[in-house]
C-alpha cells in the first residue's frame, strides 16, 4: 500500500478511534527509542510506549452526547505503524453491551474492513472487547474498555501481513486504568 493511502487509512482509524467520532490526525515520526512508561493523570491510565504520545483533545457529539476526546498516538515507520490510546468521558454511566458493539460497528463501517478475531475482555474488573480488523493492506488491534462513564479504547495498526509484533504485545499488556 502506498504511503498515501496507509496515511488514509490511518487517519480514518483515528477518526473512529472512538467510535464513529471525528477527529484529524497529524504525522508525527517518533525517534527509535526504548519503550517507557507513560502515565496520563487526568486519563487515569498508564502504557508503556516507544516514544512520547502527540496529544489532542477535541469536543465532539456521539450518540452518548457531547464529550470530550483525548488522544494519545505514536506513530513510527513514517505512520506506517502506529499506537493510539483515547477517552472519553460522558454524563452518565454506559450501557457496556451496546457501547461496545457501537464502537465495534463504527470501526468495521469507516474501515471497510472484517474482524478476525473478536473476543470479550476484562481489565481489573472493567469490561471490554477486543477485536482484530483487516482492511485494505491493513491490520488493526483494537481493545475498548468501558469503566463507568469513560470509554477507553487502544488501538495499535500495522500493515497487513504478520502477527501481532512484540511491541504492540507490550503496548496492550502494559495498559492499566488507574481509576
Amino acid at each position: 500500500m502506498s504511503n498515501g493511502k496507509w496515511a488514509g487509512k490511518r487517519l480514518l482509524v483515528a477518526g473512529m478511534a472512538i467510535g464513529t467520532l471525528l477527529l484529524s490526525g497529524a504525522a508525527y515520526a517518533g525517534q527509535d527509542n526504548s519503550p517507557a512508561k507513560f502515565a496520563s493523570k487526568d486519563g487515569a491510565f498508564s502504557v508503556t510506549l516507544p516514544d512520547t504520545p502527540k496529544e489532542k483533545s477535541e469536543d465532539i457529539s456521539s450518540s452518548n452526547g457531547s464529550t470530550t476526546l483525548h488522544t494519545f498516538l505514536v506513530e513510527r515507520d513514517e505512520g506506517r505503524r502506529f499506537f493510539l490510546v483515547g477517552y472519553s468521558d460522558y454524563q452518565t454511566k454506559l450501557d457496556v453491551s451496546a457501547t461496545l458493539e457501537n464502537v465495534i460497528k463504527g470501526q468495521l463501517e469507516s474501515l471497510k474492513g472484517t474482524i478476525t478475531s473478536d473476543k470479550m475482555v476484562t481489565l481489573d474488573g472493567h469490561s471490554g472487547r477486543s477485536v482484530t480488523v483487516e482492511a485494505e493492506g491493513v491490520i488493526f488491534f483494537s481493545t475498548i474498555y468501558i469503566a463507568g462513564n469513560r470509554l477507553y479504547q487502544i488501538m495499535y495498526g500495522m500493515p497487513k501481513g504478520g502477527a501481532m509484533p512484540a511491541e504492540a504485545k507490550e503496548f496492550f499488556d502494559s495498559f492499566r486504568i488507574l481509576m
